[in-house]
């Protein structure tokens, strides 16, 4: 239908040209006047100026025509080639309604993953969460296709390209994070060992007591409401001390600020212990300690009412209760293995330190 209508127009557009082309002819030809007294036609010599003046306004006539003719056409009827880039822009325009319908499930995918892997995987190994904020930072770079969104043309690219950035982005970070990951599963047979696990002396022992838990409390030497970090065990004076995990000793010396003597392991994945009021210190700054090795005997230094152990976990620089970290699938007989295994090492390190 369409080429016929053109056919149709491209026949009119001929007929108007020749037209035009005999209407020139006519009016540029010389003229004849009749005369009554001659009773004959005379010709009439038109200046050659006013010829010229006449060609160019037909001329320009002709071209304002053609002109109008062809906008007209081109506004109520579609070229081939109008055809042809009309379709391939409906094609390009529905390629990209299904690349971006892709570029959302993936994102989402994506959202889901590093969600679970905050909740889930990261909690497994205790290892800190990957905020929001740091997985999408450096997503607001708008300003580099503003240009293009600005133009209706552009505008889907634009956005599909801005799509694409915060895909990638948190593809790198949830890679990075699924490394680290990685990296804690192959250190879980050693974080095992690290975390504290057991109570740092034997309450089997029937003079060995818990004294003071963990939370607030009345200070028992200022007397005013005090939170307590740690938990105390009271005892009688030398009972041994035990590392709760395997580490490496940090502190071993007389602490200023009440402790008195003072140890404190750290045991790596972001756990540390801390052992103070000590009688005795058994370790050294440096030294490698295993889970169940003596650390120091119970004692009264620091600020203290009486023989005791003040005994603090802290993850990540943040005091924790430790009671939540005594393993109560240890009995009163496996721990005292665990001691017995470690008995020689006991021996060692009394007569060397």
């Amino acid at each position: 239908m369409r080429q016929a209508l053109s056919r149709l127009a491209a026949f009119a557009f001929l007929r108007k040209s020749a037209y035009i082309c005999a209407f020139f002819q006519q009016h540029l030809a010389r003229r004849y006047i009749y005369n009554e007294d001659t009773l004959s036609y005379e010709a009439v010599s038109i200046p050659i100026g006013a010829q010229l003046r006449r060609l160019l306004a037909y001329t320009l006539l002709g071209v304002a025509l053609s002109t109008a003719a062809v906008y007209l056409f081109s506004y109520f009827f579609e070229t081939p080639r109008s055809i042809l880039l009309h379709r391939q822009n409906d094609e390009l325009q529905l390629k990209y309604a299904f690349l971006m319908q892709r570029f959302r499930q993936t994102d989402a995918t994506l959202t889901e993953l590093l969600l679970r892997d905050n909740k889930v995987y990261r909690s497994v190994f205790e290892a800190d969460i990957i905020p929001l904020s740091v997985r999408e930072a450096g997503m607001n770079g708008a300003g580099r296709y503003e240009q293009l969104l600005a133009a209706p043309q552009t505008k889907v690219v634009a956005e599909a390209s801005l799509l694409m950035d915060k895909i990638t982005k948190k593809a790198y970070v949830q890679s990075k994070s699924f490394d680290e990951v990685s990296g804690y599963a192959h250190q879980k047979e050693q974080m095992m060992l690290c975390i504290p696990s057991i109570q740092p002396l034997n309450i089997a022992h029937r003079r060995v007591r818990i004294s003071a838990l963990y939370g607030p409390r009345i200070d028992p030497v200022y007397h005013v409401p005090r939170f307590h970090d740690g938990i105390d065990f009271a005892g009688p004076m030398g009972t041994p001390i035990y590392a709760t995990g395997d580490g490496v000793v940090t502190t071993a010396s007389y602490n200023l600020h009440g402790y008195g003597n003072l140890v404190f392991v750290d045991h790596g994945f972001g756990y540390r212990t801390r052992y103070a009021h000590l009688s005795e210190i058994k370790v050294q700054r440096g030294q490698k300690v295993k889970r169940g090795q003596p650390v120091g005997l119970m004692g009264n230094t620091g600020k203290s009412t009486g023989p005791h152990l003040h005994y603090e976990v802290l993850h990540r620089q943040h005091a924790v209760n430790p009671i939540n970290f005594f393993g109560n699938d240890v009995s009163a007989e496996e721990f005292n293995k665990i001691i017995e295994a470690l008995s020689g090492k006991t021996e060692g390190l009394a007569t060397d330190y």
